[in-house]
């Protein structure tokens, strides 16, 4: 019996994340309606709050949602990239861009304008879903770090993935530098071009993410990779 409940609970827990995710898309987060949400599972009201704690709880559960599919595509590519370090580091480019391209509300939700009135709890669901999104793209930029900097050299740093906790932006050595500026312009083109901020332009937004790449392998010190010309693609 113990075993059937917490079946149907986990159903009703799927359905209330199904709803809460349509609704965003329809309204966006800060029109987002818990009412709306409860009906559309097939809820009411208040039992809603057996699932989550109000609005805010409903906000949470979509951002760390939001923050674990984002991670699990950019793992995903680049897991299947292979060992060279271009290759992943634009396979992680082109994963964040696309996701962001197919999840646009989801985007703008996780890594766009907070929600007024909205602060996630440090200890919520929140913080672990962004580690779990952070892990690849630093591990990707970590890696890249390792192959130029070989142990023992005099630019090595020690590299700690496991205490490294992206909540509290402590990363160690010189990577946290070059991450955040690399970080900022593979978001901004990816930022731009999904809220239409380039509709003017006729730019190829895949080939500019592949400059930014080598750029951050550049700062990195990555021997195989010179400054040049863009890449085509």
């Amino acid at each position: 019996m113990e075993g059937r409940r917490a079946s149907l609970r986990a159903h009703l827990f799927d359905k209330i994340r199904a709803a809460a995710l349509d609704e965003l898309r329809r309204t966006g987060a800060a029109a987002l309606s818990l009412r709306e949400v409860a009906r559309a599972a097939g809820i009411s009201p208040s039992g809603l709050y057996r699932y989550v704690d109000g609005r805010d709880g409903l906000l949470e559960l979509l951002i760390s949602d939001g923050f674990e599919a984002l991670g699990e595509a950019v793992e995903a590519a680049v897991d299947a990239a292979g060992d060279d370090a271009l290759d992943r580091l634009e396979a992680t480019a082109r994963s964040y861009r696309r996701w962001a391209l197919d999840n646009p509300e989801q985007f703008g939700l996780i890594l766009g304008t907070p929600v007024p009135g909205f602060q996630a709890r440090e200890d919520g669901p929140t913080t672990e879903s962004v580690r779990r999104f952070a892990e690849p793209m630093i591990r990707a930029v970590a890696e890249a770090y390792a192959a130029s900097h070989p142990a023992g050299s005099p630019e090595a740093a020690p590299i700690d993935l496991i205490s490294f906790d992206p909540a509290k932006g402590k990363l160690p050595g010189p990577l946290s530098d070059v991450l955040a500026r690399g970080w900022a312009r593979i978001h901004g083109l990816v930022s731009l071009e999904t809220f239409g901020h380039l509709v003017w332009s006729d730019a190829d937004v895949e080939a500019l993410l592949r400059t930014e790449v080598r750029s951050i392998l550049v700062e990195l010190g990555h021997p195989s990779v010179g400054v040049g010309a863009p890449a085509t693609v």
